[in-house]
């Protein structure tokens, strides 16, 4: 079995949210990380699909820590093509 990276955030509601990091890249001279819910699925029991949510959040390293920021709202537009062309859009 493959190890994953995990990372576990806290939501507005002091809720823990644990998160599967899939990927780094970077943007602008800017890291971010593409990152999915663990529990995500489409939410249907006979479903096959592999449908997940995917967030992307800016990498800031802290001496030897990485912190994980939300992105800015004007740049994620920027961003979302970015991963599209990194990883194609199976949605077209």
């Amino acid at each position: 079995m493959e190890d994953r990276d995990i990372l576990v955030l806290v939501d507005e509601n002091d809720e823990e949210i644990e998160m599967e990091i899939l990927d780094y890249f970077y943007h602008e001279d800017q890291e971010y990380a593409l990152l999915s819910p663990l529990d995500d699925d489409c939410g249907s029991e006979s479903c096959d699909c592999h449908e997940r949510d995917l967030y992307i959040m800016k990498v800031v390293v802290n001496g030897d820590m990485e912190e994980f920021h939300p992105v800015e709202e004007e740049k994620m537009e920027a961003l979302i093509q970015a991963v599209e062309a990194l990883y194609g859009d199976d949605e077209e």
